[in-house]
């Protein structure tokens, strides 16, 4: 099947750009050149002739732990072999090596970034090891051709045509239930491989519990585990079982984690759903906007765009190109042209803001200013400088728009001055708690080359290469969308946190217990899945109902389909002989309230527990033990348990 994207390559200010460097000081090791990032080796070339080519594991003394970004771009190889050292392949690794047929993987592998082999037309199959947790977009079986120069009919200028295929006859050898296989269903590619691993379930039984923690402490001494049981407990996929690997699937089995946190597992999260329905506001300067993207008539489309259209939001976008965050001197306040007043102008409700912007800040040579003090949040900021009006932004936003989810997005890097400007923006967006991602920072987004720019980027009429400062649609989708749609995602959840009702119960042996989980304080009536730690121990049901089924300990976590846990301790012990109430008489007043509980030997607990009075005309007893005096006289209030044992208190009202 073939897709063709119409992408954007069109004219912005004509401003002119530093770009920066973007590999660190490069050494060299016989043919292969690398970098060196916290003590280990990074691949960043390779200058032999050779068509037949083993990365090595080490190079100059250290351990080869990536190939970085288009680190053999458009190389001649044609059969590669990557060493058990290697942990990522970074972004466009291998970018047009349009003569590689033939890719050896080895275990230890974890990260094959966005891109990897785009472009690797020779390249027909592929076997991924267990290990790779994380597969990029169009990392395998992607043709991504540009073809510059082509007359805009709408328009009297020169743009981009992008042609993007799928070869959906790809084939990936690997396990079903690894990232490997759930890649090749997303993308429609052919899977060969039929044996199914479970991360975690050391011992293949269908659950992960504190039984497969015994096995693999076994294994540390005695070695004795099977091949399947070795490839689930890698949970750090880094190729062997080890300690640390019982380190994780202990903290998930006590709830300290998420099965996504665990390293094999990550590729499962889920798509949140947070972002459905909601009203979205946008503004900033031409990335916002997505200059470059309306050609032949197809429209503007930016990240935002991209965000509003797949979850269905309302959406509104004031951006303008060229716009700046601050008032420009040259012009008088009140025109419109600068973020900070058309934020200033708002009046609907929103749900999420999305701004961008500081970029034109330099070229139009604004004040950069200074960030006043933590404590100075009472408005009236220097409008004209760019710290000025973003503070001013920030408290509009703070004062009109609490509720709202806001996120700034710092795009550009272009230019030798911006680092001041993108240090102040930081540090305003800091002091205002307001969360930002940094696109340059957070991906390795820039191109490398004028090949690579031109698939990224937009062109100007008169240039054939990219800008690197206007992503194309499929950029604005693929890089910016994905990661602000993720930081929104995350900001939202943290506003859905969960709580257990009881985060500790005692129960006696044979007795059950309903758990309960919260949200802001109210029952959550989500989906969760109800795990045991020791199902020996304590057993639970899909609705949170835990049966006491013998003397312990365990953890019993509900977890949502987007990774959100909560865990409760569960300790199991003899069902009481006898017991005690906090108090065995009371006199009251008529209205006044106390509360009984019970109170049980050391080694013993109940949570059935009921409670009665004798009169509740003048004592009224709820189910949690709270007594209320109604009327002159006596009572006695019973509390009594599953197995019969009860014991009494005696009320006197007044």
């Amino acid at each position: 099947m073939k897709r063709i994207l119409i992408l954007v390559l069109t004219l912005l200010l004509a401003v002119g750009c530093v770009i920066p460097s973007f590999a660190a000081e490069k050494a060299s090791s016989g043919d292969w050149q690398y970098t060196v990032r916290n003590g280990e080796a990074v691949i960043t070339g390779y200058s032999g002739s050779d068509t037949s080519v083993s990365v090595p594991s080490s190079v100059g003394g250290y351990s080869v732990t990536e190939i970085g970004t288009a680190a053999l771009y458009n190389s001649e190889i044609e059969k590669l072999s990557i060493p058990s050292t290697v942990r990522k392949i970074g972004w466009w690794a291998f970018y047009g090596s349009s003569k590689l047929a033939s890719v050896k993987l080895h275990p230890g592998l974890q990260t094959i970034s966005f891109g990897a082999f785009l472009n690797c037309n020779s390249l027909h199959e592929i076997e991924v090891p267990p290990t790779v947790s994380s597969i990029g977009d169009d990392a395998f079986a992607v043709s991504c051709k540009t073809r510059t120069g082509i007359p805009d009919t709408s328009k009297d200028r020169f743009v981009g045509q992008q042609y993007y295929t799928v070869n959906h006859s790809f084939v990936i050898t690997g396990f079903r239930g690894t990232a490997a296989y759930a890649y090749a269903e997303d993308n429609e590619l052919n899977f060969r491989g039929d044996e199914e691993l479970s991360f975690g379930d050391a011992n293949a039984d269908g659950s992960v519990d504190v039984k497969d923690i015994v096995l693999l402490e076994n294994y540390i001494s005695d070695g004795k585990l099977t091949e399947t049981g070795k490839l689930n407990s890698d949970l750090d996929c880094d190729g062997a079982v080890t300690k640390a690997d019982i380190k994780l699937l202990r903290s998930y089995v006590k709830g300290e984690i998420s099965l996504f946190e665990i390293p094999s597992n990550s590729y499962l999260k889920p798509q949140p759903n947070y972002l459905y329905g909601k009203k979205l506001y946008s503004d900033g300067d031409s990335v916002a906007k997505g200059t470059g993207t309306d050609t032949l008539g197809s429209g503007f489309h930016s990240y935002a765009y991209y965000i509003a259209e797949k979850y269905g939001m309302n959406f509104t976008t004031e951006a303008v190109g060229g716009t700046t965050l601050a008032k420009n001197d040259d012009e008088p306040l009140g025109s419109g042209d600068s973020i900070l007043e058309r934020v200033l102008s708002m009046k609907d409700d929103y749900d999420v803001i999305l701004l961008d912007g500081g970029f034109n800040d330099v070229f139009l040579k604004v004040k950069v200013g200074e960030v006043t003090p933590d404590s100075e949040k009472s408005g009236g900021y220097d409008l004209s400088t760019t710290a000025g009006a973003l503070e001013q932004i920030c408290y509009f936003l703070t004062e009109n728009y609490s509720d709202a989810v806001k996120l700034f997005v710092l795009c550009h890097d272009c230019d030798d001055r911006q680092p001041l400007y993108w240090d102040t923006i930081r540090a305003v967006l800091k002091k205002w708690s307001i969360p930002y991602v940094d696109i340059e920072k957070e991906t390795d987004f820039r191109a490398v080359n004028d090949e690579i720019s031109t698939q990224y980027f937009f062109c100007n009429d008169d240039k054939t290469v990219g800008d690197e400062i206007h992503p194309v649609a499929y950029a604005q989708d693929k890089v910016y969308g994905k990661l602000v749609e993720r930081k929104l995602n995350a900001l939202f959840a943290e506003r859905y946190s969960l709580a257990p009702e009881k985060e500790k119960i005692g129960i006696a042996k044979g007795e059950t217990a309903q758990l309960g989980v919260e949200m802001n304080g109210a029952a959550y009536l989500g989906g969760l899945t109800w795990t045991s730690s020791d199902s020996d121990i304590v057993s639970v049901s899909q609705s949170g109902a835990v049966t006491a089924e013998a003397i312990g300990k365990a953890t019993v976590r509900a977890e949502t389909p987007d990774g959100r846990i909560v865990s409760f301790e569960v300790d199991v012990k003899q069902s009481p002989l006898c017991f005690y109430l906090n108090k065995t008489d009371a006199t009251l007043a008529r209205n006044q309230k106390i509360s009984l509980f019970p109170v049980f030997l050391k080694g013993t607990a109940s949570q059935d527990i009921r409670f009665e009075s004798s009169d509740s005309s003048v004592a009224h007893v709820s189910g949690d033990g709270v007594v209320t005096a109604k009327t002159g006289g006596s009572a006695v209030i019973t509390c009594k348990l599953s197995n019969g044992v009860k014991t009494e208190c005696i009320v006197n009202v007044k």
